[in-house]
């Protein structure tokens, strides 16, 4: 007879709530199918389905791999967490009554891995001239077994080979691989200003050489910028206000000072690495040295790895520890370039120190680029940080600004330039509950795929509590007001007292 094993997690994509934590861990449930099929033994009689389960061992386990033509190939095991289902004795598992010796007996062993929150979500990103690489996680299940001596037949084949042999065998399952994903809590629109991020800003003047105005009164000039706390991945703009006022200058000066222009971009930095990130290192617990490449081979590694481990492929000089790259996230038909109507003396239309002038714009993002690279396609990804690869978002913005000068009896044009961090995400979302692979090739009932699939997932921890486990109270939805229940209708009520009664 034949043992086979394969992996059935309850969800192949597992969503981490909230930002990268090591105090956070998910849950990753499902079950693992041991089946037997039965065979004729060496004089035509059937076997009936019996052995004897040693153990069974379940390993979430990830990695991390990157590929360039400066950095080489470089790879970090990123988590492996191995959970025991059979301890103690062995569990016999067998069926003395099959009701078709031609189709497998199956049995469900259930588990549930507590996965790090701060691990960094599964990606794909690499050289453009190899097969993609990136940040992958795969479900792995081994289990030992034996035949009960009973179950042989005194005359088979595998009799007279047993002094030759180990009486327990080893099967392992077919890689299960699971995709994590990082949403992050949305509780406001997208659009209200309770959902925007404001800084204030130190702006740096572009140096010009040529024409130098007098620093007093670019430097009267203070800014403050609104960007979303974060941005949906599928959002097509991000709304942007930025507020300016001139403080103490004088209402002669107002007039002259003018804005007649000003610039955003949004670009994505991508860094790739063949060294582990040290700040990553000090921030998250990911495996010691002794259990890193080469030391401890991946389980799965890249193709391409075994040339570079012989010397046949090398990084191209010079060799750097990393290499970047960077580009922008504007349509192609944008400019990112808006310019201010009319006169452009914004300042003097305040009176008051306290009064700002507010620019508002939906910066548009694109949805898809066809520019590509030695890293391949422009792609937006979502704003992470890994041991080997990193992605952050830059919004940069330029003032431009003009002074009339009355003792040179010319204009002076400062540029006043600065950035603001952006976070790109996905929003959590409710998909209905899903068993992985077919169910029904499980052996799980009907009924029971029914009732599983309609379960609606739970809330993450993080959506009801605070990292101190205090309850969190959403004060922004009030409770209804009470009102009494409507009691049914009775012979007492006054309805009835009132309809006529039969004589």
């Amino acid at each position: 007879m034949s043992v086979s094993l394969e992996i059935y997690p309850f969800s192949s994509t597992l969503h981490m709530y909230g930002e990268a934590s090591s105090s956070f861990a998910f849950s990753l449930a499902g079950y693992v199918t041991v089946s037997i099929t039965p065979f004729l033994s060496f004089f035509g009689r059937s076997r009936l389905p019996r052995i004897l389960l040693q153990s069974l061992v379940v390993t979430f386990e990830g990695n991390s791999e990157v590929i360039t033509p400066l950095t080489g190939y470089a790879s970090v095991r990123l988590c492996s967490i191995t959970r025991e289902l059979v301890r103690g004795d062995p569990i016999e598992l067998s069926d003395d009554a099959p009701k078709d010796l031609a189709n497998p007996c199956s049995w469900n062993i259930v588990f549930d891995i507590p996965i790090p929150g701060w691990l960094p979500v599964t990606s794909t990103y690499s050289d453009i001239d190899f097969e993609e690489t990136g940040s992958r996680y795969a479900l792995y299940a081994t289990a030992t077994y034996l035949y009960p001596e009973d179950n042989r037949s005194p005359f088979s084949l595998s009799t007279l080979c047993s002094p030759f042999r180990s009486r327990s065998y080893t099967t392992d399952a077919s890689k299960c691989p699971v995709v994590l994903q990082r949403v992050v809590e949305s509780p406001t629109a997208f659009s209200d200003e309770s959902a925007l991020t404001m800084f204030v800003v130190e702006t740096h003047p572009e140096s010009n050489d040529a024409q130098q105005g007098p620093p007093d009164v670019f430097a009267t000039v203070e800014v403050i910028a609104s960007v979303p706390a974060a941005i949906p991945m599928n959002e097509t703009s991000l709304p942007f206000a930025l507020r300016l006022r001139a403080k103490d200058l004088a209402d002669c000066e107002r007039k002259r000072l003018r804005v007649t222009e000003f610039s955003i971009d949004v670009e994505q930095f991508e860094v790739y690495r063949n060294t582990t990130n040290q700040t990553h290192l000090y921030r998250f617990p990911i495996p010691p040295r002794g259990r890193q490449p080469p030391s401890a081979p991946l389980r799965d590694p890249h193709p391409i790895h075994t040339l570079y481990d012989a010397g046949a492929l090398v990084a191209a000089p010079p060799r750097r520890s990393y290499v970047e790259r960077k580009f922008s996230l504007l349509p192609e038909n944008s400019s990112g370039r808006y310019i201010i109507g009319g006169d452009a003396c914004i300042f003097a239309t305040t009176s008051g120190v306290s009064e700002w002038y507010i620019l508002e714009v939906d910066v548009p993002i694109a949805d898809r680029s066809c520019e590509a690279d030695w890293a391949g396609p422009h792609i937006r990804r979502i704003t992470e940080n890994g041991p080997l690869f990193s992605v952050d978002h830059i919004l940069r913005v330029a003032v431009q600004c003009e002074y009339d000068d009355p003792t040179k009896e010319e204009l002076v044009h400062k540029r006043l330039q600065f950035s603001l961090p952006l976070q790109l995400v996905h929003l959590p979302h409710l998909p209905a509950l899903s068993l992985g692979r077919d169910a029904s090739d499980a052996g799980l009932p009907m009924e029971t795929q029914t009732k599983m699939s309609s379960i609606p997932p739970l809330p993450a921890y993080s959506q009801l509590f605070y990292p101190n486990g205090e309850r969190k109270i959403d004060s922004s939805t009030p409770l209804p007001l009470y009102e009494p229940p409507i009691l049914p209708s009775s012979p007492s009520s006054p309805l009835i007292e009132d309809s006529p009664k039969a004589h």
